[in-house]
């Protein structure tokens, strides 16, 4: 990652924040008690894009109707933080017509992970750090530590290192965090929209593929030289990326896969760090902020704040 990236302004209690669906249909239970942590964190002013009700198929209404909700959100002077009601699939089919130049003269912060994986990567490609954290549809779910940390990092605070439980290697190492599901990462290989990550430490998460598929995605990243001069690597949760009970009874577990893959590379690992979609723990992270590995105490720490507070 040649260019330094943009910090967005914070967002408090005086913000405006927009809830969007760029992706799959949102449930209303799950999205009415999502609203109400969101609330008590008190990150503003919250709103809602107009398609949250809509659904058609796998989508939150066509793309058209997707694009224009979210599309309004960045165009919004009034809006300091935009923050995704799910993930599910569909931001890939509309990068293309998103306004990069708009969002880089006018940045505000995004929130979210899983599918939104594709849209923080755009925001790196338009210059603009942004905050890979819990959905609206999860946050009820989570211990108050995991929601006062998406706030804590909303607000350009910096939170408490994470810890994980196993380091491979020695060096300490820094860089700009790029986080991400694996295999919506993987999808952006070939495409204007997969970021550079040389210089980058890269956080790696997934949910329901098997190890044999873990595997592949990572295979493939490696060998299109995605991952040419990343520095090190903070694995997350791998859940539900068990090999079934059908399945090959000498498949190796998901997290020997992701060891042995990204081991190859003679870089610092740090595996089993709390976040991604386990339904109780989703710890925030920075999306483009500098933070530090250290494979030796098994910890990824903060070095900078991932939004610019007033004054």
């Amino acid at each position: 990652m040649k260019a330094a990236l943009v910090r967005p302004p914070s967002s408090g209690p005086s913000g405006r924040v927009v809830v969007v669906a760029p992706s799959g249909p949102v449930p209303e239970a799950r999205l009415a008690e999502g609203l109400a942590a969101l609330r008590d964190l008190q990150i503003g002013e919250i709103s809602l894009a107009a398609n949250l009700g809509v659904k058609t198929g796998y989508f939150a209404g066509e793309d058209a109707v997707r694009l224009a909700a979210l599309q309004a959100a960045l165009d919004d002077p009034e809006v300091t933080a935009i923050v995704c009601a799910r993930g599910g699939y569909g931001l890939t089919r509309l990068l293309p017509h998103l306004r990069a130049e708009r969002f880089s003269a006018a940045p505000k912060l995004l929130v979210g992970f899983s599918d939104a994986t594709a849209l923080l990567c755009w925001a790196l490609g338009a210059g603009v750090c942004s905050v890979h954290g819990p959905v609206v549809t999860q946050l009820s779910a989570l211990p108050q530590a995991d929601a006062q940390r998406l706030a804590t990092l909303m607000r350009g605070e910096l939170p408490a290192p994470l810890s994980g439980d196993e380091g491979v290697g020695e060096a300490r190492v820094a860089g700009p965090l790029v986080p991400a599901n694996l295999e919506v990462l993987r999808s952006l290989v070939g495409t204007p929209w997969l970021p550079d990550l040389a210089g980058t430490i890269v956080a790696l998460e997934e949910i329901g593929e098997r190890p044999y598929r873990l595997d592949r995605a990572l295979t493939q990243l490696i060998t299109s030289g995605a991952f040419a001069g990343v520095r090190g690597f903070a694995i997350g949760q791998l859940y539900a990326c068990d090999e079934p009970p059908a399945g090959n009874p000498d498949s190796p577990d998901a997290r020997t896969v992701v060891r042995e893959r990204l081991q190859s590379l003679g870089v610092p690992l740090v595996l089993g760090l709390p976040f991604g979609h386990l339904p109780h723990e989703h710890a925030a992270l920075p999306c483009g902020s500098r933070v530090e590995l250290d494979p030796r105490r098994a910890t990824l720490s903060l070095l900078e704040p991932v939004a610019v507070r007033p004054g």
